[in-house]
């Protein structure tokens, strides 16, 4: 039992969260052995390909690599109708935000499916449809695979127009840009790391959605490719645009030799610098480093 009662809806920080259940500080699936409970947090900035369908959550279960084992606390959870243990649920709709739910009980056998792993794999996860025990809380609805690929295209099909225009080149690229930075790729992308890849300013309004292949030569594939994207503060953004920094296949920061160590600093960059990158964003970032100025 918690040590203290949750309003439905309630915001907590992780610190508050751990004081409440008497939990670890981190993972999204948190066993707290003194109260008799497990922690489950949807975090919508993260990997997993959760949804609801009507009243039922359909939560992924733990492990980031490879395929999910039916151990730990995914086999807590599986027998959490039998074992006693309470199953509260979270949100986290911001960073560092946790929005109860409430207490959820498994409304169906857990079953496997097939989603990415951390670096792009296929792998397969376990799912747990997850109903609210309280009828006057709801789960945040989610936007499914086939409505993202949707809006995809059809902010594809606006950039095109945009293309079609008899303006200049250079202020033809400013626009798409300006499209991109505001549109359902730049959502995506946020939903999967929401700070700048090198610096780490997590202020959506600050931060851009980068092609590493660039738009103009990418093929329409590429452009909607998520793999193909980086979020990246203004100034990291304009050096990386204009090829003067890049990664190696470890993430680790490459700066042109034609960037000053004054401009560097001014622009908050140094060769200690690295980032983490899937193996397709690596594949994108071959290209992207052999044209480095």
């Amino acid at each position: 039992m918690m040590t203290r009662n949750l309003a439905i809806g309630e915001v907590l920080n992780n610190q508050q969260l751990c004081e409440v259940f008497l939990c670890a500080p981190q993972g999204g699936m948190r066993r707290a052995i003194r109260t008799n409970t497990l922690i489950l947090i949807s975090d919508k900035t993260k990997l997993y390909d959760d949804r609801v369908v009507g009243d039922i959550y359909h939560y992924t279960g733990m492990g980031q690599s490879s395929d999910q084992q039916m151990s730990g606390q995914n086999l807590t959870l599986a027998e959490s109708n039998e074992n006693g243990v309470e199953i509260h649920f979270f949100e986290v709709l911001k960073p560092k935000e946790y929005t109860y739910r409430g207490q959820v009980q498994l409304a169906g056998e857990p079953y496997q499916a097939q989603q990415k792993d951390k670096d792009g794999r296929d792998r397969l996860v376990w799912i747990y449809p997850l109903r609210l025990l309280n009828s006057d809380a709801t789960f945040t609805k989610i936007s499914t695979a086939i409505n993202d690929e949707q809006e995809l295209q059809e902010e594809l099909q606006e950039i095109q127009k945009v293309e079609s225009l008899s303006i200049e080149q250079t202020e033809k690229e400013r626009l798409i840009k300006s499209r991109i930075g505001q549109g359902k790729f730049k959502k995506m992308l946020l939903q999967r790391k929401s700070k700048c890849a090198l610096c780490g300013v997590d202020d959506p309004r600050l931060l851009i959605a980068s092609h590493i292949k660039p738009w103009s030569v990418s093929s329409n594939d590429e452009r909607l490719d998520l793999h193909n994207g980086l979020l990246l503060c203004p100034n990291h953004d304009a050096l990386f645009d204009k090829k003067l920094i890049s990664f190696t296949d470890s993430g680790e920061i490459m700066i042109s030799k034609t960037v000053s160590e004054t401009s560097q600093t001014f622009m908050n960059i140094h060769d200690k610098m690295r980032t983490s990158l899937t193996k397709k964003q690596l594949d994108y970032m071959k290209g992207h480093r052999e044209s480095l100025v």
